[in-house]
């Protein structure tokens, strides 16, 4: 990692032409093949790689062959001889693999790097821990993930993939309350990014990051540019893929470009052309990400540019309650924190009316509702039981909240035909109107 510049003035001979040219010569570096990925990353329309259990075996195999190359892993051997199951599980090396695209080399590399970050920032005791909770970063550091300068937005983008949204200028009050906050924030975006690695969708498709630079504070320049780096440096080896950063900002001052040149000079190259910036306004900045299928909508900004923290603090929540369940009991097979896109939901909100799941569930009921409406009880019952099938059929699970470990867990068949004919009751009730939040419509959860 190259160290941050010292100087605390923005300059004016860094523009943005500059980073454009960076990405545009990095981009030209790679094959064909490579440039199509990345276009298909960055634009949402990427496949996901085919596993085999024949490919992980031999893959698993290689990655060991290459962690057994690298001469220097002081980290990785402190782990190990921490927790031996940690290190040598097979789901947490998958993990790995998934971020490097099945490159076990690679894969072996951000394993030993991964260890090395996580002794620096948390040190020999926590370094052998499966799941670092918010207890583990500190009080400190669950203050300022408090404040909602980073968020994970209750939706994921269009392919599939969670979106972290990041508005640097919340920071501030975090840097008038405490002395060296920097590594208090590290640990918190250290605690946001592992909870989103552990969900094995996310690992297969990657992450969206979002980056609102609006309202940076040039008096504070040299600590807006160090965090980034840091945060970066974590980022880049953690077991899970970075599919695109979107970088936003308004302003006409060389600020936003410093830090974003700081950012593309830094990260490694995959990561670099993954890197897309967009200036405008709010609002044009919205309808570019929009291009791009990210769910613009859940940003957590209020109309007068304030910051909205509703779905922040039940995503905390959340996280608490789930950290409570695990001291006490093992984790619940198949319960996720964030749901799929093909996923029902069940429950109430305009949250749940809008996912996309239920959406499809909608549509799929107004595709059957005459014939539903002529059959015999049997018959509906039959019905239900085929469209809960379809459902099955495209990946789609029928899913409700457990308030008690704080995730979204599979309810059973049963369950699931009873939320398909009672869609097709609420049809008949509103005489299948298009599917809009309304007062009657969020009492049913859609």
């Amino acid at each position: 990692m190259s160290e941050t510049p010292q100087h605390d003035t923005p300059r004016n001979d860094a523009p943005s032409a500059s980073v454009d040219k960076i990405l545009a010569a990095e981009l030209e570096r790679l094959s064909l093949k490579e440039r199509e990925k990345v276009y298909e990353d960055v634009h949402g329309v990427s496949n996901v790689i085919q596993e085999t259990p024949e490919m992980i075996a031999t893959c698993l195999e290689q990655m060991d062959q290459e962690i057994d190359l690298i001469k220097k892993k002081h980290a990785y051997e402190q782990a190990k001889l921490r927790s031996h199951y940690l290190v040598t599980n097979r789901q947490f090396l998958l993990s790995f693999l998934r971020s490097t695209s099945f490159n076990p080399k690679m894969a072996a590399s951000y394993l030993v790097q991964y260890f090395s970050n996580k002794l620096e920032i948390f040190g020999t005791e926590k370094l052998g821990k499966s799941r670092i909770s918010l207890e583990d970063i500190g009080v400190t550091a669950t203050r300022i993930l408090e404040l909602g300068s980073m968020q994970v937005l209750p939706t994921r983008d269009s392919q599939g993939r969670p979106v972290v949204v990041s508005t640097p200028s919340f920071m501030e009050p975090a840097m008038a309350a405490f002395d060296d906050p920097i590594p208090s924030m590290t640990r918190a975006f250290w605690y946001l990014v592992s909870t989103l690695s552990e969900d094995e969708e996310t690992q297969k498709k990657g992450v969206v990051v979002v980056v609102n630079s609006t309202g940076l504070s040039e008096r504070h320049m040299r600590f807006h540019r160090a965090v980034p780096l840091k945060h970066l440096q974590v980022a880049e080896y953690f077991p899970i893929r970075l599919a695109c950063l979107h970088y936003c900002h308004n302003s006409s001052s060389s600020f936003p470009s410093i830090v974003l040149s700081d950012l593309a000079s830094a990260a490694k190259s995959m990561v670099r052309v993954r890197i897309r910036t967009h200036k405008g306004s709010h609002t044009e900045c919205l309808y570019k990400l929009m291009s791009f299928g990210i769910p613009v909508q859940e940003f957590p900004f209020t109309e007068d540019g304030g910051i909205e923290l509703a779905n922040h603090v039940r995503w905390l929540e959340k996280h608490r309650k789930k950290e409570a369940y695990l001291i006490k009991k093992p984790p619940i097979e198949g319960a996720v924190d964030l749901p799929s896109n093909h996923d029902v939901l069940l429950g109430r909100g305009k949250q749940i009316i809008r996912h996309l799941g239920n959406r499809l569930l909608h549509e799929l009921v107004e595709a059957y509702d005459n014939q539903y409406n002529r059959l015999s009880k049997d018959g509906k019952t039959k019905l239900a039981d085929q469209i809960v099938s379809i459902v099955h059929g495209y990946s789609g699970r029928f899913m409700k909240f457990d308030n008690e470990c704080g995730m979204w867990v599979e309810v059973s068949n049963l369950e699931a035909r009873d939320k398909v004919t009672h869609r097709f009751r609420r049809n008949r009730a509103v005489g299948s109107q298009p599917i809009v939040a309304t007062k009657s419509s969020e009492a049913d959860g859609g």
